[in-house]
């Protein structure tokens, strides 16, 4: 699977979690995974997909109308820079829609 091979390699401290339902999650994983895959490496499957920043990671699982990402980083300053940019483009994507994320953090 995608998304186990790029959790293997993800070394955080800090994560972050976001689910929106009644939503086309698939759609938007499509969308944002093949947007992100022209400047860093990106992936996705049916049903999963993952971004690889610099300072961390992305991934993403769809599936019944809704759509869950997991943010990873090493610091809290990189996280929010992940989460201010995946948050920017799913804003763009999404301008159909009045939807927006909201993100739980956890320190590991």
């Amino acid at each position: 699977m995608i998304i186990n091979q790029v959790q293997a390699q993800q070394h955080t401290a800090i994560t972050a979690f976001a689910t929106i339902t009644d939503f086309d999650g698939l759609r938007m994983l499509k969308r944002l995974c093949k947007h992100f895959s022209h400047k860093v490496p990106a992936g996705w499957n049916e049903q999963q997909g993952y971004i690889e920043f610099a300072m961390g990671f992305c991934d993403m699982t769809s599936g019944n109308e809704q759509l869950n990402l997991r943010c990873g980083a090493k610091t809290q300053a990189e996280l929010f820079e992940i989460i201010d940019c995946i948050n920017t483009h799913f804003l763009r994507f999404a301008k159909q829609t009045d939807r927006s994320l909201t993100w739980n953090i956890k320190n590991s």
